[in-house]
């Protein structure tokens, strides 16, 4: 995915649930180096050095989905802005289709105050991009 189509091709015509879900696709599609960058760094860890997750985001049980949801949670917060409240997020495992469903429930930022938002992304395992059913 290119920087081009990942932040620059959101479309007018779109609602703000819609170019949500863009960003926290894009988040999830993004590998990061997963470099410790310290407090001392501020500017560096709001960078597109620290978007992202790390490579083994997936593997792993338990202990790694609460990991996973934080990490998740505090990148969001650093990234999208526009997200004022994360009520909910959590991972639905598809073994079956080696796939992770990603559910974040919240509240955005609008002109006319606060809007609730709902966000469900599923990707692969293998190559994080999920194909829909036709």
């Amino acid at each position: 995915m290119s920087f081009a189509s990942a932040f620059l091709n959101q479309s007018a015509g779109q609602s703000i649930e819609d170019q949500i879900g863009l960003q926290v696709e894009t988040l999830l599609h993004s590998i990061a180096p997963e470099y410790v960058v310290g407090p001392e760094f501020p500017n560096v860890q709001l960078s597109n050095l620290c978007f992202g997750v790390p490579m083994d985001w997936a593997l792993g049980e338990g202990q790694r989905n609460t990991q996973v949801r934080s990490m998740l949670r505090d990148r969001l917060e650093k990234f999208e802005p526009r997200l004022a409240l994360m009520s909910e997020i959590s991972l639905q495992d598809k073994a079956e289709e080696n796939a992770v469903t990603f559910f974040i429930a919240g509240a955005v930022r609008s002109q006319a105050g606060m809007d609730q938002v709902e966000i469900i992304k599923t990707l692969s395992r293998m190559d994080q991009y999920k194909e829909e059913a036709v």
